[in-house]
Parts: structure tokens; C-alpha cells; sequence
């Protein structure tokens, strides 16, 4: 004999069972919507990835049609079957397009948007694009009351996923304004650094003091990391690296170790050569004793060590195995990084092309634009 179900229960059991309607689900998502909207809203701004962060979003989105990715049917194809969601689709891109782009006027009264990036790297900061469109442009971070502009830290990789670490951010008005007060001057004519560095690896030049007078003349081909590079600073009778920076952020100092371009970084079976493994034990020993005696540098020296990173600049037209290597090296003492002569040209190259595009500073006023609605 079965026992008695209670009448409450049976009566949800043959609630459940009833198949739900297109209605009903309309009338139950409409009700969700409203009452995720009223939820999110009530939110703070640090709330909001706590709420997105289990691949919500990418639910939410895939409910309108699934991702084009997973679909094998040709383009068109794709489009007809799913017509109405990726319509909807559309639609809150342009939304959002016209909507959260902050139109701006630079000090030059050209026009520019200022756009929100999905990178956000930085606990004090917001990262945003800026440029003529909406949603493109330069890589900027707005933190501390400044704006920077990206460039890229080192020659990259093709298909590494890039991250903070290949990236360095620039203040072009503070640059600018330190360069001024130089004798040489040498952003008037940024591309100056450009054509000398190319000359001499053009020509493999040998040799590493036309290096060295090279970064001398042009602290910022490091971007806008040093105000100034100062050759030869002496620790101790064995202790004499090639340049100490000075740090913009902070004034405390890093370690500048030059090499000659064409130092043979590699053996066969892209080995490290000897040569490289005595620079690298060099840059070891150099952070080694500025960190166990920055009392007495300090004193002594007056040069300040607080936390230093050293650069060893070696090696010319390396190969994507060796720089990988390199990588992986660094990773063992992420206090040092290793530039081929290849990403200090690259650091050059984006710095200039950063001068020249924002030779005015940022946006300094808001620009009151409707979103233009007449497009759709």
C-alpha cells in the first residue's frame, strides 16, 4: 500500500508537469529582466564584476544565439537561422557604441571619443581608448589625476597573448615638458633617435659606446620611464654597471647594463653562450649589492635603490625560439629583463609615433554630443 501524498504536494508535482508555453516563458524572462535590471542597479561599480564573474555575461549572450565560432553553417547561413537574436544582438552594440563613448576636444580643438576598454590592469586606474571612432584608438590609462598613452614595452611576439608586462605607458605632456628643459632637446626632432639607432645596427656597428652615447642622449627610448640616464655611476671598484635611470614615478633608480649589439647571445641548439650567462651573472651581482647595501649608496653615492630593475640590453634580430627563452629566463629573476636591440628600436618607433599623434595633451574639456541615433 503507497502512502498518502499530502494535497499541497500533488498539486505542485501537476504544476511542474505542465509543459510552460512560449507565453509563460515570455512573461517569466520579461519579469527576470525587470528584476535583474532593479538588482543591478542597486550595485556599486566594484560590485558589478562579482556578479559577472562565473561567464555570466557570455550565458546571458549565447541565450540571443550561439556564438559564431560553434556553428559550422556558412555566414549567411548563420544570420538567417538566428535573425532575430543577433538582431537584438546588434542593436545593444550600437546602444552601447553611442551611448558610453565620452566625446572630448583636445587643447589643438580636434574632436576625439574617449571609450572604455575591456582591460583593466590597474586597482587605481581605468584603462580607455581613445581616437576618432568610438571604441578605438590608442591604449590609454587615466590614474592619479594623469592621463597615459601605451606603447610597446618590447618587440612582441606573434599570437603571445600580451599582458601588463609588454606595454608601457607614456605621459606625453610630462615627456615633453622634461625634454624642453634639456640642452639637448632632443624631442624636437624625435625621429633623430629613430635614424641613429637604425644607422648603427643598419651598418653593425660595433662596440659599446656608441650605445651608451646613444641612451645618453635619449633617456626616453627607454618610453617614459627615466627623467634622466647617468653613465657610469660607481658602486665599488667591482661594481660599475653601464648606466643607472632614474625613475619618473618615484625618483629611486634602476640598472642600465649595455651590450653589444651583435654579442653572441646563443651557442648551437639555441643554447646560452657563455657570453650571455656572464652578463646575466653581471646584472645578478649588480642588483644583489644595491639591494644589500642601498643604506650606503644612498650615503655614500647619493643614489637611491628602492626595489631596482635591471635591464640588460643585448642581442640584435633574434629569433622567435631565442626570445621565448629569454622569457623564460627572465621569469627565473623577473627583476631583470633582457631587450634585444630589436624592442629598444620598437620602444623608439612607438614613442615617436605617440609624440607625433598627441603632440597637444589629452582631452582637457568634455564635449556635450547627443548619440547620434540617425544611423542605425
Amino acid at each position: 500500500m503507497g502512502h498518502a501524498v499530502p494535497k499541497g504536494k500533488r498539486k505542485a508535482e501537476q504544476r511542474i508537469a505542465i509543459p510552460m508555453t512560449q507565453g509563460d516563458a515570455r512573461v517569466r524572462a520579461k519579469e527576470s529582466l525587470r528584476a535583474a535590471v532593479a538588482a543591478l542597479r542597486e550595485l556599486g561599480d566594484e560590485s558589478l564584476r562579482q556578479v559577472f564573474d562565473d561567464n555570466i555575461l557570455d550565458q546571458f549572450l549565447a541565450s540571443f544565439a550561439p556564438p559564431a565560432a560553434t556553428v559550422p553553417d556558412s555566414p549567411y547561413e548563420y544570420l538567417r537561422q538566428h535573425k532575430t537574436g543577433l538582431t537584438l544582438l546588434a542593436l545593444l552594440r550600437h546602444a552601447i557604441t553611442q551611448n558610453y563613448s565620452k566625446a572630448g576636444v583636445l587643447e589643438n580643438e580636434s574632436h576625439v571619443f574617449v571609450s572604455p576598454n575591456f582591460h583593466q590592469w590597474f586597482a587605481d586606474g581605468v584603462m580607455f581608448l581613445q581616437g576618432q571612432e568610438r571604441f578605438g584608438g590608442a591604449i590609454g590609462l587615466y590614474e592619479n589625476g594623469k592621463v597615459k598613452f601605451a606603447i610597446a614595452a618590447r618587440d612582441t611576439l606573434k599570437g603571445v597573448n600580451l599582458d601588463p608586462n609588454d606595454f608601457l605607458f607614456v605621459d606625453v605632456a610630462d615627456l615633453l615638458e622634461r625634454e624642453k628643459a634639456r640642452p639637448t632637446r632632443a624631442l624636437t626632432a624625435p625621429e633623430t633617435a629613430q635614424h641613429e639607432l637604425r644607422k648603427l645596427l643598419d651598418s653593425r656597428t660595433e662596440g659599446e659606446s656608441h650605445y651608451q652615447r646613444f641612451l645618453s642622449s635619449f633617456p626616453w627610448a627607454f618610453g617614459d620611464q627615466y627623467s634622466s640616464v647617468e653613465a657610469h655611476q660607481s658602486f665599488n671598484d667591482e661594481n660599475i654597471p653601464d648606466f643607472t635611470g632614474v625613475r619618473v614615478r618615484d625618483g629611486a633608480r634602476d640598472i642600465l647594463e649595455i651590450k653589444d649589439p651583435f654579442l653572441g647571445l646563443f651557442r648551437k641548439k639555441d643554447e646560452f653562450s657563455a657570453e650571455f650567462n656572464n652578463a646575466w651573472n653581471q646584472t645578478e651581482r649588480y642588483l644583489d649589492f644595491a639591494r644589500r647595501e642601498a643604506d650606503y649608496l644612498l650615503r655614500q653615492k647619493g643614489l637611491r635603490f628602492e626595489n631596482p630593475h635591471c635591464f640588460l640590453i643585448a642581442g640584435y634580430q633574434l629569433t622567435a625560439p631565442q626570445k621565448a627563452k629569454l622569457r623564460a629566463k627572465e621569469r627565473m629573476n623577473p627583476a631583470i629583463t633582457v631587450l634585444a636591440y630589436d624592442d629598444l628600436l620598437a620602444i623608439v618607433d612607438h614613442t615617436v609615433a605617440l609624440i607625433r599623434k598627441f603632440q597637444a595633451v589629452p582631452p582637457v574639456a568634455s564635449e556635450d554630443v547627443s548619440p547620434d541615433r540617425g544611423d542605425a
